[in-house]
């Protein structure tokens, strides 16, 4: 995820300054402010924009705790989003 700066983010994975909007870091509550969730750091989570877009688009959004093991399944996986995000090889090179 980038947060200010979305060009350093499309160049580092050379992916498209469009694409890299997807990775931008939002907040997402655990529990939806509509649905009484509050703005404390107990209910705020970091997300990717793609991610906390797509959760909310659903009929019936998974609970957070359903959510969570979703993304870790996904993730442990290696399938968590559509795009493969891999440093460019410069900066594969530096490690």
């Amino acid at each position: 995820m980038w947060e200010t700066d979305p060009e350093i983010f499309s160049a580092r994975f050379r992916i498209s300054a469009r694409t890299a909007w997807r990775f931008r870091c939002t907040a997402e509550h655990l529990v939806a402010r509509c649905d009484g969730g509050r703005d404390v750091e107990e209910n705020v989570v970091a997300a990717c924009h793609y991610c906390n877009w797509t959760r909310h688009r659903t009929t019936r959004p998974k609970d957070s705790a359903s959510y969570k093991e979703h993304v870790r399944s996904r993730m442990k996986q290696g399938r968590w989003h559509r795009i493969v995000l891999k440093p460019s090889p410069a900066e594969t090179s530096l490690s």
